[in-house]
């Protein structure tokens, strides 16, 4: 008898990358910017390339908005509510962006026009961890990173924080310590790293339908060239069987 295929209800949550180790930049479907303030370490200021951002601050020399990390809470309940294009590249203070050069200025004005670079987009007069590149809908996100390795940090963050919201529920605050699900280990995220150069859909499986474990599906789904499609066919991509599991045994409380 031929195994059905799982049905989209069957997971709460699905993340496409695909990364370009050469280009330093990973593509995304199922990110968006609250997912990435929940995963990562925040730098400390951001330049907006393009946003619809109202109280954002304006400097001088550039001609540009910013934000500083004070109004990122602030930030993020408009990214919620209003929907347009998103781009940004962090740096650590003004002084930096009143030092950018007129062919620099002009560099970020086409990254934030374009969502592509004329050259790697790691500057040392801002000294960016980032460069963050959002569609309208955030369907589709584009992100640089000076370190790959932090690409980990993102994914492993990203499904920790999902599963710990959706194991504690109202009763987060009232865990203990050695209750929470643990991070992702780092030996299991690096052999992902072929996954994601190929291509890959990662899925978390409801836990309420696996009592005695955690999943992480992942299928291989090679570079899409409509990204911004790809929600729409996540179905089909599930009627392939999941390649590998990323498994959490409850009993012996550990990833494997």
């Amino acid at each position: 008898m031929t195994k059905k295929p799982l049905n989209a209800n069957y997971y709460i949550q699905h993340l496409y990358v695909y990364l370009n180790d050469a280009d330093q930049f990973a593509l995304f479907s199922g990110l968006t910017f609250a997912h990435f303030m929940d995963a990562m370490q925040m730098p400390k200021n951001l330049l907006l390339l393009k946003h619809a951002y109202e109280d954002a601050s304006f400097n001088m020399h550039t001609y540009m908005d910013f934000v500083p990390q004070e109004e990122y809470s602030q930030l993020r309940k408009v990214r919620a509510n209003k929907k347009s294009e998103f781009c940004w590249i962090d740096f650590k203070s003004e002084k930096q962006l009143n030092s950018l050069t007129p062919r620099e200025q002009a560099e970020l004005l086409y990254i934030g026009h374009k969502k592509e670079t004329l050259r790697p987009p790691f500057y040392p007069t801002l000294q960016n961890e980032f460069v963050y590149l959002a569609s309208q809908d955030e369907r589709t996100t584009k992100i640089y990173f000076r370190h790959i390795s932090r690409l980990n940090e993102l994914v492993g963050n990203y499904f920790t924080g999902l599963i710990r919201r959706e194991e504690n529920g109202q009763n987060f605050w009232r865990r203990k310590a050695k209750d929470l699900i643990p991070e992702l280990p780092q030996d299991i995220l690096s052999t992902l790293r072929k996954d994601f150069r190929d291509g890959v859909l990662l899925s978390l499986v409801d836990p309420e339908r696996t009592k005695k474990t955690i999943e992480i599906h992942v299928r291989p789904v090679e570079e899409i060239s409509f990204l911004d499609e790809f929600e729409s066919d996540i179905q089909e991509h599930l009627k392939q069987e999941a390649g590998r599991k990323i498994v959490y045994d409850r009993k012996t409380k550990q990833w494997i």
